[in-house]
């Protein structure tokens, strides 16, 4: 259940807190529900009325109202244990659970270091080649290209990223790119003088680097030979380059 609802919270520390919560919850609502060995009327009573409080508790604080429902939950899925009032069975479940606690955290550490970040580098190259398109389009007069749909996709593929040095250049890619399609965009609504001599250099160039990305070497800082483009997307280009020689090892 708590893997589950990680899934919907777009932060990767966030996703580890509520299983981890989850997990908590579910270990303390088991145990308190089996404390008692004989249920009867008045056990349904008291376990109603700690529900009705969560429940009302949960319209100004929302974390109430989901422990209650959680609770709810797992007294429908969890089976009762067939010995109440066991300190070893009880204890006995708390080290099962953070066994399989630490094993699923395990996995949620593992999975991003190995993929994320290679899943994010194949997002960059979509992102450039995409730019370099773009670019030779509006250097032959063509203004009629579909917005970036990686460029949105590499947005979302950065928050799940682990690792804070690596996380940093992937956000500064992020913005290096988003300048550029900005300018691409302002030429295509022709607000700015378009040169196409600079803009196809400023394509071969992306090109380039997507030949680095795919073979995953370095690109030499003094590769950027575009003098005809402004100094904004000049420095957005030489950001990319930089990002990318720094995180190529790291993939």
């Amino acid at each position: 259940m708590g893997i589950i609802a990680a899934g919907s919270s777009p932060s990767y520390i966030r996703r580890q807190q509520t299983v981890v919560v989850f997990t908590v919850l579910a270990i303390i609502w088991y145990i308190c529900v089996n404390l008692v060995v004989n249920h009867n009327l008045a056990t349904v009573i008291m376990n109603g009325f700690l529900l009705s409080l969560l429940f009302w508790l949960g319209r100004k604080i929302p974390l109430f109202a989901a422990i209650a429902l959680v609770c709810v939950l797992l007294g429908i899925i969890l089976p009762p244990l067939k010995v109440s009032g066991s300190f070893y069975l009880y204890y006995n479940l708390i080290v099962m659970c953070g066994v399989y606690l630490l094993i699923t955290l395990a996995f949620m550490n593992l999975f991003p270091r190995i993929y994320y970040n290679r899943i994010w580098v194949r997002a960059f190259y979509l992102s450039l080649n995409e730019l370099a398109n773009i670019q030779r389009a509006l250097a032959h007069g063509e203004t009629n290209f579909a917005n970036s749909k990686h460029l949105i996709g590499i947005y979302r593929i950065t928050s799940g990223l682990t690792q804070k040095e690596f996380t940093l250049g992937a956000r500064r890619v992020n913005i290096s790119l988003l300048r550029i399609y900005t300018y691409m965009t302002t030429l295509r609504t022709k607000l700015l003088p378009i040169n196409p001599q600079a803009l196809l250099q400023s394509a071969d160039l992306c090109d380039l680097l997507c030949k680095k990305i795919t073979n995953r070497e370095m690109l030499q800082p003094n590769a950027l030979q575009v003098t005809d483009l402004p100094d904004g997307i000049k420095y957005a280009l030489q950001q990319l380059i930089i990002v990318w020689n720094r995180t190529c090892s790291k993939v």
